[in-house]
C-alpha cells in the first residue's frame, strides 16, 4: 500500500517536471564548441523523407547567405546584435569565415529560395582537435522537430 503511495507520487512529480519541459524551443547558452567556422550548407524540402537526415543532407544549399554575429541574449531584432561578418554560400554550398576571435558567436543562415532563415549559437575555442569542416542543415525539419539546426564537426 505504502509503496503505492510512492509511485503515485513519483508519477506526479514526473508528470509535473513533463508539463514544464518546453521540447519545442532551443537552449540559450549552448554552444557548439569549434575552432573555425568553415563548412557546408545543405537542406532540403521533402515533406515526411525529411526525416531521413541522409537523404536530407545530401542536396547543398547554393546561395545561402551566411551572417556571423557577436551574441548577444536576450535580443529582440538582429540589430541587436553586432555583424561580425557575412559570406555567401557557393555553389557547392561551401563557405568558409577563416579567422574568428575566440569569442560567442550567433550563426544566421538566410534562404531567399525558401525565405526563411535560420540560426545558431556557436563558440570559436582552442580544442585538442581542430575543427576541419561544420555542415549547417537548414532543413524545415529543424522546425517540425522543434530543433535548431544542427552542426556536425568533422
Amino acid at each position: 500500500m505504502r509503496s503505492r503511495a510512492r509511485l503515485r507520487l513519483v508519477a506526479a512529480l514526473a508528470l509535473l517536471v513533463v508539463a514544464q519541459a518546453c521540447p519545442c524551443t532551443w537552449a540559450k547558452g549552448y554552444f557548439y564548441q569549434i575552432t573555425r567556422l568553415r563548412g557546408k550548407v545543405v537542406g532540403a524540402k521533402m515533406g515526411e523523407l525529411q526525416y531521413n537526415r541522409w537523404l536530407r543532407q545530401s542536396f547543398v544549399r547554393s546561395g545561402a547567405k551566411l551572417t556571423v554575429y557577436e551574441y548577444r541574449w536576450p535580443i529582440h531584432s538582429r540589430s541587436d546584435m553586432p555583424l561580425i561578418k557575412t559570406t555567401q554560400a557557393d555553389s557547392h554550398g561551401s563557405f568558409d569565415f577563416g579567422v574568428l576571435q575566440p569569442e560567442h558567436y550567433t550563426l544566421v543562415v538566410d534562404d531567399d529560395d525558401w525565405g526563411r532563415s535560420d540560426g545558431f549559437d556557436f563558440e570559436i575555442t582552442p580544442l585538442p582537435q581542430e575543427t576541419v569542416s561544420v555542415t549547417v542543415d537548414i532543413s524545415p525539419i529543424a522546425s517540425i522537430l522543434g530543433l535548431s539546426p544542427s552542426t556536425v564537426a568533422r
